[in-house]
Parts: structure tokens; sequence; C-alpha cells
């Protein structure tokens, strides 16, 4: 199962970072506030990194030392190199600052819907396959009780597959329609980006559907 995305909060933006277990005792503060740099384009050494109300200082130790986690939410403290206060921005800025907004809005939006959700499926879907899928049902009451059971999961998982699967199309195709001019190359890498992370999803999703009907088939077969 995927890990769901670090969260980093600067301000009223929001941006979506995957970054599993492996990841957070391998990444240095450092090497996240670079992280960081990319995305927002607040200098590393200007930025102040929070989590769960304390301030991140050690540049040489991994992230999992302060006790992040897959998922959580870290807050950044910090103003881009040149845009003070008064500092003049440009229309074509604040067309694109807007196209960056609108896509966050649509990732925000489908992340605070589906991920309990998507986590949810996969854990049912493979207590499903344990339960239920391990071995045929031979018959009698309490074999056609059981049966009864998992006909009604089963259901439940195709029912949660779907809302889930239709709800990451309507995010893409949202996503899709955020036209970014050629010169806007922030807010097409946001665009991109955004659109990685909702396939990843469909694609974790898919895998999942796909075991349970392998494992439905094997026991069709038996």
């Amino acid at each position: 199962m995927t890990a769901p995305p670090l969260v980093l909060q600067w301000g009223r933006e929001r941006y979506l970072l995957k970054y599993d277990e492996d990841d957070l005792r391998e990444t240095t503060l450092g090497q996240f506030k670079e992280v960081c740099r990319e995305v927002t384009g607040v200098p590393a050494g200007g930025m102040k990194i929070i989590f769960s109300g304390a301030t991140m200082k050690d540049d040489g130790s991994p992230l999992a030392y302060y006790g992040v986690y897959p998922g959580a939410t870290i807050k950044m403290l910090g103003r881009k190199q040149g845009a003070e206060k008064g500092a003049p921005v440009t229309a074509e800025e604040r067309e694109e600052n807007e196209l960056i907004h609108r896509i966050d809005h649509v990732s925000n939006e489908t992340s605070d819907l589906l991920l309990s959700r998507m986590q949810a499926y996969l854990a049912d879907a493979q207590l499903y396959v344990d339960q239920f899928l391990s071995g045929p049902i031979d018959g009698g009451a309490h074999d056609e009780a059981l049966s009864e059971i998992r006909d009604a999961e089963r259901k439940k998982l195709q029912d949660s597959y779907l809302f889930i699967n239709e709800t990451l199309m309507q995010s893409l195709l949202k996503i899709d329609g955020v036209e970014c001019p050629p010169e806007a190359d922030k807010a097409r890498q946001r665009r991109r980006q955004a659109v990685r992370l909702l396939q990843s999803w469909m694609d974790q999703m898919d895998s999942k559907r796909e075991s349970v009907k392998d494992a439905e088939a094997r026991l069709v077969s038996q």
C-alpha cells in the first residue's frame, strides 16, 4: 500500500509530497528544505520548518528523528526571494498564481475526500480475500449464511471502488481543464505533479481490485 503523502502547508497553500517511511528515515531536514525550495520558491536559508508546534532546526537529522510520519502535516514559514511587502506583482504572476491555486484546490479537495476511503478500501479488500477467498464454501446453513455475508462484502467493495475511481476521474478532468500557457512553467509543473499523484492512486486501486479478481478466479477453479 502506498503511504499517504506529506502535506506541506505554507500560508494558504498546501502541497502534497510523496514520502514513505523509508524516505523519512533517509531524508535529512536539509534535503527536505531543498524540496520545499523547489516547490515554493522560498530560499532554503530563509525558511522555518515546523512540526507539531516545534521548529525543526538540525539540518543533518532525518525527518523521522522529529517524529514525522507518512500523511503528517508540516508547516513552513518564509517568503520568496524578492517578494517583500510592497514588491510589485505582474499580471502574468497573478495569473499563474491563480492557476496554481486552482490546481492545488482540486488536489487538496480530492485528498481530503478520498485518502481515508482509499485506505479503508485497500484494508477491506485484503480482509475480504483472507476471510472469504481462501477456500471454497461447501454448503449447509452455516455456509449459506457465510455466502450471503461474502456477497454483501463484495458489493460493498465494488461500490467503494466505483465511488473512488469516479471521483479520481472527475478530479483528473478538472485538473486537465486548467489551461496553463507555455510560459507558466510553475503552473505546468504543478499540474503534472497533481496528475501523477492522482494517477498513482488510481493505479493502486486498480491493482488491488485485480488482486481480488484473481483470488476469486482461483477459488472458482478449485
